[in-house]
């Protein structure tokens, strides 16, 4: 084994003793690299996509009303223009609906009024009632007052009256109990025979009821404690008042309920109003309805038919759909531009547009916010150019390829994209400088499919290395082939 080894060594070392041989033969000649001369030009770099030809502006149309079509006569490709009348409808139904809201609102207008006057009415009398209450209830008061200053000026004679009584009434007990103490007096000096005691008894026992007829005279002769005939007539009068004021008092404050309940509030007048107002409402929009009607639908803007959704003679309802338009006075191309380019785009930058061969100017007007994905292909953001010449040979759904100018340099010195090199350092390229490779770093700018921009690193006229090279190469003599 070592010594296949050896032999293999050996062998290799005959085939470079060869190759030594063969370079030192012809080491004093310049090695021919294709190369170009760095100069200035313009030099733009871009970003290319492909999408659909869509009008600037579209716009769906929905109907205004609920209405039979009684005009429509386009068809998806058809053009229009601004201000053309697309759409009629009929507008029979809508003015009957505006008579009947009219009517309705005439109706709520006629309540409204009817209930706040009677609910007016209704307030002066329950405001006449409470004052009617207020007034009988001081008469009555009157009246009860007048009855009862009789009423007590009748108890007080009663007391009186009653007071003198009971202390005659009590002074003729207190004699009658002395006559009954005198009559055991007397029996018993009878039976003694004392007839001289017996005698003054006898005449005390006289006196006494002498004084106690005196008494019963004096009793008989108190007044009575009834009214007298003036004192009930009076009584009577005051009592009649007291019952018709009472009866009307009464009358009034049933009359009172009555009206407050039929008083309509703050809220229930309030009500009234809203319900009036939602009636007008219903007329002014029935009036609207029927204007919409009899204008129809217009296009905004000159454009070409790309959805329709209805027919003459369809019965639409307000909000459906009608037809969509697109703009045809300004179009646009709408291309999905990636995450590793979109960041390059700007509104306003240069583009070029070609539909079918034909190359027209554009320029970036729109980047939407949103990335959208198709098919299999991963989210894209869309970006829309507008074509700011189109023709006649311009047509709506039509693809087109779009190259966006992303960055442009006039008279920029640049160099062919195959001398462009990176390595950790920066930037680099080869040059031949006095018939010698040399690596140059370089920074660069702008980078196009075929041109590099260089901003430092080499000066117009430099020699650039077209050829694939490595570090190799550098100081060895060389020489340059402009355009091989």
């Amino acid at each position: 084994m070592r010594a296949k080894n050896i032999l293999t060594v050996a062998g290799v070392l005959a085939v470079c003793g060869g190759t030594l041989f063969f370079v030192s033969a012809f080491s004093g000649k310049a090695k021919v690299y294709s190369t170009q001369i760095a100069g200035h030009r313009n030099i733009s770099e871009s970003v290319e996509a492909t999408g659909d030809v869509h009008g600037d502006r579209s716009m769906t149309y929905y109907a205004d009303v609920t209405a039979p079509v009684n005009m429509y006569d386009l068809e998806v490709g058809d053009a229009v223009t601004k201000g053309q009348k697309i759409v009629g409808y009929d507008p029979s139904d809508l003015v009957k609906a505006l008579d009947q809201a009219q009517l309705s609102s005439e109706s709520a207008k006629n309540t409204m009024n009817g209930q706040v006057k009677a609910s007016d009415s209704n307030q002066a009398k329950f405001n006449k009632a409470l004052s009617d209450i207020e007034v009988y209830r001081n008469t009555y008061a009157l009246f009860r007052m007048a009855g009862d200053y009789i009423d007590q000026d009748q108890y007080q004679e009663n007391w009186d009256i009653n007071c003198i009584s009971a202390g005659i009434n009590k002074n003729i007990a207190d004699k009658t109990g002395q006559i009954n103490s005198l009559q055991l007096e007397l029996e018993k000096a009878e039976l003694e025979g004392d007839q001289d005691e017996v005698d003054h008894l006898i005449d005390k026992i006289k006196g006494l009821n002498k004084d106690i007829a005196d008494l019963n005279s004096d009793l008989a002769g108190l007044p009575p404690t009834n009214l007298s005939p003036e004192e009930y007539a009076q009584k009577v009068i005051d009592g009649n008042w007291m019952s018709d004021i009472m009866r009307n008092w009464t009358e009034s404050s049933t009359l009172r309920n009555t009206y407050e309940s039929q008083i309509l509030n703050s809220y229930q007048k309030e009500q009234l109003r809203n319900s009036y107002d939602l009636s007008t409402i219903s007329v002014d929009m029935a009036q609207e309805n029927v204007l919409k009607a009899s204008e129809g639908i217009s296009a905004e803007f000159d454009g070409i038919v790309t959805e329709s959704f209805i027919n003459r003679g369809s019965v639409v309802s307000k909000g459906s759909p009608l037809f969509s338009i697109e703009s045809s006075d300004v179009m646009k191309v709408d291309v999905g531009i990636s995450k590793y380019d979109i960041g390059k785009i700007r509104t306003g930058q240069r583009a070029s547009v070609d539909i079918a061969g034909k190359l027209y100017p554009g320029t970036v007007s729109e980047i939407k916010r949103l990335a959208v994905a198709k098919d299999s292909d991963k989210a894209k953001v869309v970006v829309s150019v507008t074509i700011n010449e189109p023709d006649e040979n311009v047509f709506i759904g039509l693809e087109a390829d779009v190259t966006i100018f992303t960055d442009e340099r006039g008279d920029a010195l640049a160099m062919p994209l195959e001398a462009y090199y990176a390595d950790d350092k920066g930037d680099y390229c080869y040059v031949i400088r006095n018939g010698i490779v040399e690596k140059q770093y370089i920074t660069t700018g702008i980078k196009t499919d075929d041109s590099v921009e260089v901003i430092t690193g080499l000066s117009d006229g430099d020699e650039v290395i077209t050829d694939a090279v490595t570090d190799d190469s550098v100081g060895g003599r060389a020489e340059g082939k402009s355009g091989e």
